[in-house]
């Protein structure tokens, strides 16, 4: 399970390279990957993931997108 930078609402930019690639990156190295941007995907996008991991033999990642996740607020604070 991986919880996304880099993607939908980033505040920092330092984030959003490896956010972009994490996919890719992922998939190069031959894992398989879903994505999960709604709360009601999640369940039985990693249902099947894990399915797929344990039963098959497969390297799997669920990536969970920062619309799922919410937006992040950040603050400075003096001190």
């Amino acid at each position: 399970v991986v919880t996304m930078r880099g993607d939908w609402a980033e505040f920092n930019p330092w984030q959003n390279p490896m956010g972009q690639a994490t996919e890719k990156a992922l998939n190069l190295m031959g894992v398989l990957t879903w994505r999960a941007d709604r709360a009601e995907d999640v369940e039985p996008l990693l249902h099947g993931a894990a399915s797929m991991a344990f039963n098959g033999d497969s390297a799997c990642a669920v990536l969970l997108g920062q619309r799922l996740i919410g937006e992040k607020q950040w603050v400075k604070t003096n001190g």
